[in-house]
């Protein structure tokens, strides 16, 4: 039985409370002992989060509800995931060409570190245990918290701010806050872990696997492409045209988050309309305006790109 219900200002507590742990104990772990560091933490953040949900008198079911998935609102996460990812990627790429020295940086550091065990126990620490462990933090403890703010869009805005502040960069703040407000809005209408743990998984999985397949599953490999770009201070500088690209294939991320949120609402036996009679126009504009938006940015940057960047020529020259 709880003792007293959950406030915002919990939220802030416990969060506060995890940055400093994080901070004074973990980040000292991650350095002396690599991946084996970044798996404590996600353990002991999880440790954290169970004693927080005892200590304030809750049942882990009511702060971590888990119920059996079902299939298509599984599939409308999946696309949730790739709609949001799309964005997220024109956002690095945008930061590629603003910061390229830090964006390569922490690009090779992470990978650098990654690839330094075996790839099954790298499946664990990146894909697995964040899955559940920081799941528990922001989709479990704090936000149960902001149950008390009537405004849901309110809700996944701070909930995201919470997410990217958690990764503690800078330059990595506006994408992990995308995906993060994401998952809070999947956790906020299923009123289950297990979606928000699986966009999470896939989130994490899908680029190792990638980076993997792209070196033949030679970890070694990444290691040492990771650690050239560290000591040669290589910068990857991204051509306006490839924005462009990215951007026009983002194009299609607001249908993806309708359609994905159409399934995620799927309950069988109850037929619901793809695009509601009553609100038809609203809600077509609603994806059309953004998709023409994004498609018309996209082709003005990779027009631009080809005709006037001096970074496409120098990556054409190459060819």
């Amino acid at each position: 039985m709880r003792k007293r219900p959950l406030k915002p200002w919990h939220g802030v507590v416990f969060f506060v409370f995890i940055m400093v742990v994080f901070f004074l104990v973990c980040v000292p772990m991650q350095i002396y002992w690599g991946m084996y560091g970044l798996a404590a933490t996600e353990i002991l953040i999880l440790i954290l989060s169970l004693l927080f949900t005892k200590i304030m008198g809750f049942s882990f079911q009511t702060i971590f509800p888990i119920k059996l998935p079902a299939f298509l609102p599984l599939l409308g996460t999946l696309i949730l995931w790739g709609s949001g990812y799309l964005i997220t990627l024109v956002v690095m790429l945008v930061q590629y060409r603003l910061f390229p020295v830090q964006m390569t940086q922490i690009s090779g550091g992470m990978n650098q570190v990654i690839f330094s065990v075996p790839f099954l126990l790298s499946f664990l620490i990146v894909a697995i245990l964040p899955a559940i462990c920081e799941e528990a933090v922001h989709r479990g403890v704090i936000l149960h918290t902001m149950y008390s703010v009537r405004r849901e869009w309110m809700v996944v805005l701070i909930m995201g701010i919470y997410f990217g502040l958690f990764h503690s960069d800078p330059l990595r703040f506006l994408p992990t806050a995308i995906l993060g407000a994401l998952m809070s809005y999947i956790m906020l209408e299923t009123e289950n872990m297990v979606y928000s743990s699986f966009f999470h998984f896939v989130n994490n999985f899908l680029p190792l696997l990638l980076s993997l397949l792209m070196t033949g599953m030679d970890t070694s490999r990444q290691v040492q492409q990771a650690q050239e770009l560290l000591n040669n201070g290589t910068e990857m500088v991204i051509p306006i045209a490839s924005i462009g690209i990215y951007m026009i294939l983002a194009a299609a991320a607001p249908f993806g988050l309708y359609l994905g949120n159409y399934l995620l609402h799927y309950k069988k036996g109850i037929t619901r309309s793809f695009i509601p009679r009553q609100s038809s126009w609203k809600t077509i504009l609603k994806i059309v305006i953004p998709t023409v938006l994004l498609f018309g940015m996209g082709m003005l940057l990779f027009l631009g790109g080809i005709l006037f960047d001096p970074a496409f020529r120098t990556m054409m020259g190459g060819f």
